[in-house]
């Protein structure tokens, strides 16, 4: 009677064993099912998101860059003249290429109303024009674009071009529609510069500027990148007034 029972629990026991084991094969798989859909979901939540961010960010960069301008007076016969010329500056790093985004300043240039002196016989005051600084860095895969009014928030690093040519004229301190905007996870960035052609028409564009944003998802197991690009169309500008400063020019702190 007594060797019965054992041989019954001995049985009991392997068909628990196996019982175990295929249990926890099941309850591996629906974990492993859970963790792909899961993935999945955060994938295609990530995707949708930073590509709905990234176009805002173009858009408006594209805006700043079709704004920018050169420092401009008004003449006594309501000509207007340019007064000094203000470049538009991109790291070498990113020039015609695009390249992994590390530790530095991309781009420079400035936004400037001009400026209309006194005019006694009009009955017309002086009115100085405003300047506005605009930048793209990076810092740890975050591109950063900004406005301001004032020279001291740009980076110590800014090329004096991209200033005032003149404070008694065109003056710092404009604090009006300043702004930061920045987005994560971009893996690599370039800036393409093109010449227009058939540019004799006033208001045609002189100079094609196009950006290209890689970005890459921080978390997956595999690759997961998204691409957008902008291309702006600058009317005050020629391909020479576009320059370059040499990589590791703007390093970013």
């Amino acid at each position: 009677m007594s060797q019965r029972i054992s041989r019954r629990n001995a049985v009991t026991l392997v068909e628990i064993l196996i019982a175990t084991s295929v249990f926890s094969l099941f309850m591996i798989s629906v974990f492993g099912v859970f963790e792909y859909s899961r993935s999945g979901f955060e994938t295609g939540s990530w995707r949708i998101q930073r590509q709905k961010h990234a176009q805002t960010f173009l858009l408006r960069l594209k805006d700043l860059l079709e704004r920018s301008n050169h420092a401009y007076g008004v003449a006594p016969n309501g000509a207007t003249e340019r007064v000094a010329m203000r470049p538009t500056v991109i790291n070498q790093e990113w020039l015609n290429q695009v390249a992994s985004t590390t530790n530095n300043g991309i781009m420079y240039f400035s936004i400037t109303s001009p400026y209309v002196p006194r005019q006694d016989e009009l009955g017309q005051s002086e009115r100085k024009g405003k300047w506005k600084g605009v930048g793209l860095d990076c810092k740890d895969k975050t591109l950063k674009l900004y406005m301001t009014g004032v020279w001291d928030q740009m980076p110590s690093h800014t090329p004096a071009d991209v200033g005032s040519p003149d404070l008694d004229r065109f003056e710092f301190g404009d604090t009006q529609g300043d702004f930061a905007f920045t987005i994560p996870d971009v893996g690599a960035i370039g800036v393409f510069v093109a010449e227009a052609t058939q540019t004799t028409d006033i208001g045609r564009p002189a100079v094609f500027l196009t950006i290209e944003l890689l970005l890459e998802h921080p978390k997956s197991r595999h690759p997961v990148q998204i691409t957008e690009t902008m291309t702006a169309c600058l009317v005050d500008r020629t391909v020479d007034e576009v320059v370059s400063f040499p990589s590791g020019s703007f390093p970013t702190p």
